[in-house]
């Protein structure tokens, strides 16, 4: 009988000891989660592949330097290319979540400013831009907003949006808000949760789905707001044109992301699809398929807007720029 309730009464410690770490496993989760979204390191201000430019001058490209503030008091940094030929159209080109805009420099701006001025910034809390804590798209909403006024008021627009990963959520977040005529999203996420759980489940923590909810949670208390998802605003991005790309065999976010994101939103749209490209790896893969793709797509939204637009400002061309520093 003694023995019998000595079982019953270990039992019971160790249900409660049990609880107790759950608990503080679920606790250190919800802080350290949050903590690691919403400030993680800054990658370095280096070339993510050996040999990569680190400025558009090593690319022979003419730039300017350029530094603007939110509306929420942050400042950005960032380099506006200047277009080959004549024109008013740019492109907003945004990097994914611990970039920064060396990341896309030396494989996406040389093609881009063949047809239009290309502006590149790092978002709150990357990169050499202003400290703030980062949340996936709610806040950096601001940062796309400012992006845009810093063109308008250089006389240049229409305006595309083009982001990668994190980027492309930020741009479908930010675009029905914005006067911008196009989006181009590669390897966008609908569901906020669902990179944050892959990336716990990289990091072999426990419970990943239920760990990316308390982390969201505890990121919105923090916020002091709701962090979105993609999915939440998609529907409004028409009658603005919308290009969606998903690396078919991406495993940080799943193509059936790309796939409900596209399901959800309004004509006009595209989907673009690449086999074989990982994360985010849809331009290694498709090349000049790639290139071509988007470039079709920027020359029905932007050209076009162009035209229907009264011209405003004035044309700037390369010899509006010069490399910072020379």
């Amino acid at each position: 009988m003694a023995g019998e309730r000595s079982r019953r009464g270990l039992l019971a410690w160790l249900g409660r000891a049990l609880g107790a770490l759950t608990a503080a496993y679920v606790a250190f989760l919800t802080v350290e989660g949050s903590r690691r979204l919403m400030r993680p390191p800054r990658r370095p201000f280096l070339p993510f592949v050996e040999g990569d430019a680190l400025t558009p001058a090593e690319l022979g490209l003419p730039y300017e330097e350029v530094r603007f503030t939110t509306d929420d008091g942050v400042t950005l940094s960032g380099w506006l290319v200047a277009a080959r030929h004549e024109t008013r159209s740019a492109v907003i080109l945004m990097h994914g979540f611990s970039w920064n805009r060396l990341g896309e420099l030396s494989a996406f701006v040389p093609w881009l400013r063949e047809h239009y001025h290309v502006l590149q910034f790092d978002f709150r809390g990357h990169g050499t831009s202003g400290d703030a804590d980062i949340t996936l798209g709610t806040a950096e909403r601001h940062d796309v907003a400012a992006a845009v006024r810093l063109l308008e008021g250089r006389g240049l627009g229409p305006i595309a949006l083009m982001g990668m990963s994190m980027g492309a959520a930020i741009a479908i977040l930010a675009a029905p808000d914005l006067p911008v005529a196009a989006v181009v999203a590669d390897a966008p996420y609908a569901d906020l949760h669902h990179p944050i759980a892959n990336r716990m489940r990289e990091w072999h923590y426990p419970l990943a789905g239920l760990g990316s909810r308390l982390i969201v949670a505890a990121a919105s208390v923090r916020a002091r707001t709701r962090l979105l998802s993609p999915i939440d605003r998609v529907a409004d991005i028409a009658p603005r044109g919308l290009l969606i790309i998903a690396p078919r065999e991406d495993r940080l976010i799943d193509h059936s992301q790309a796939l409900r994101l596209y399901a959800a939103a309004h004509e006009p749209k595209e989907l673009y699809v690449v086999p074989g490209a990982g994360h985010p790896e849809a331009h290694a893969f498709g090349g000049a398929d790639y290139e071509a793709r988007v470039l079709g797509f920027l020359e029905r939204h932007l050209d076009g807007a162009s035209h229907r637009s009264e011209p405003h400002g004035r044309l700037y061309t390369g010899a509006d720029f010069s490399p910072a520093g020379s």
